[in-house]
């Protein structure tokens, strides 16, 4: 009894001096671990609880799950590259998330140690991504931001439609020499797999100038797109500053089809912003087809909001394509409100053309409101019998 007496006081010394020198060993959390763990707790408990499983059912793996949290807490690895071990550890972790936050926090940590020596490696990791997510489109844009040519001729040999993107992210980061490799392709290849929507897209983030200039080159080519791609730099305008300040980049790019085409995108978020604002400076363009649209944004919104003081100032102008275009937006605004006084309003258009559809937009919401009342307007409309047909046609295609 005595011996194991002796035997369990030693034993209990051991564990006493065994727990005081792994602290003193352990010392005080430091700040940057502190934030580690309150990020773990934030991104829930399934994390914290998975980590710790995978840890223990894989015994070489305690160094690759302590990496990953130290890339986390401080958004950078230490010694600047990670292993592939470590890569692939990471992308285990990324396919096993449960939670849109785990996976971006994962995917955050592949963005932020992407190397151009890494990245095929980095891609087998998220290649199980919809090429349609964010996440797919992130990596490929970083892949092309840091490794130009290369990242882009990579995505010519893969069968997802990443090569547009890369092509972004590096004319974003090298305009010149994105820009340059872009010139040297076919028409085809420029055509094709998005090219000139990644060129375009890099661009507007790099100078919408650029773009600007891009869409110009483009429409100089003959390329039936050049339109679309000035509307998307156009939006990228908008979205930067205000309507006020994009009806003025507007009004000061050189005439042509392309003004022409951000005009019209201006218009429609000027518009809506402040009709009365948006119609002073349609008044002010030279006449065309930007300012006919202009107009017809302008007084489409006015409607909307005071459709008597619209109606006002239209019947105060006299017949011109901008009054023709004025009351073709007041007349299809007002048209389900008060489809009578809509269709006698695109009535009064100058131009066939013009007024035929307005007449035919005008009247579909007359007959959906006052069938008998239409069927009644219908025959002494003017409207061809084809053209009467898309009106009580419930197919608008037609």
């Amino acid at each position: 009894m005595k011996k194991s007496y002796l035997v369990h006081v030693l034993w209990a010394l051991v564990a006493v001096a065994a727990f005081a020198i792994g602290s003193k060993k352990a010392g005080p959390a430091t700040s940057d671990e502190s934030a580690s763990a309150e990020r773990g707790s934030a991104s829930g408990s399934s994390l914290s609880s998975r980590s710790v499983r995978t840890n223990s059912s894989r015994p070489g793996n305690s160094r690759s799950v302590n990496r990953s949290r130290d890339i986390t807490a401080t958004g950078e690895t230490g010694s600047g590259t990670l292993s592939e071990n470590e890569i692939r550890q990471i992308g285990i972790e990324l396919k096993a998330a449960k939670t849109p936050l785990e996976r971006r926090e994962l995917f955050n940590q592949i963005l932020a140690n992407l190397t151009p020596e890494n990245a095929k490696l980095m891609r087998e990791q998220i290649i199980h991504l919809d090429s349609n997510s964010s996440e797919f489109r992130d990596f490929h844009y970083q892949w092309g931001a840091i490794a130009g040519k290369e990242a882009v001729l990579n995505g010519a040999e893969t069968p997802e439609r990443d090569m547009a993107t890369t092509l972004a992210g590096w004319t974003a980061s090298d305009p010149d020499a994105a820009l340059a490799y872009f010139n040297s392709l076919e028409p085809d290849a420029q055509n094709g797999s998005g090219m000139k929507w990644g060129a375009v897209y890099g661009l507007i983030d790099a100078d919408p100038n650029l773009a600007v200039r891009f869409a110009m080159d483009r429409q100089e080519a003959g390329d039936r797109e050049a339109s679309r791609l000035m509307d998307l730099v156009t939006r990228q305008v908008i979205k930067s500053g205000n309507p006020a300040e994009a009806a003025n980049w507007a009004t000061a790019l050189p005439s042509g089809e392309m003004q022409d085409a951000a005009i019209r995108r201006v218009a429609e978020e000027y518009a809506e912003d402040d009709p009365i604002a948006a119609l002073d400076w349609a008044n002010t363009l030279p006449q065309g087809n930007g300012k006919n649209r202009a107009m017809r944004e302008s007084f489409s919104e006015w409607a909307r909001a005071n459709p008597q003081a619209a109606a006002d100032r239209l019947g105060s102008m006299s017949a011109s394509p901008e009054r023709d275009s004025a009351t073709y937006g007041y007349a299809t605004r007002v048209a389900w409100e008060n489809p009578a006084a809509a269709v006698e309003w695109a009535n009064t258009i100058s131009d066939e053309g013009t007024r035929a559809n307005a007449l035919m937009e005008t009247g579909r919401a007359y007959f959906r409101k006052e069938p008998d009342a239409a069927k009644q307007w219908l025959s002494n409309s003017g409207l061809n019998e084809e053209q009467q047909k898309r009106v009580t046609s419930r197919d608008r295609r037609r």
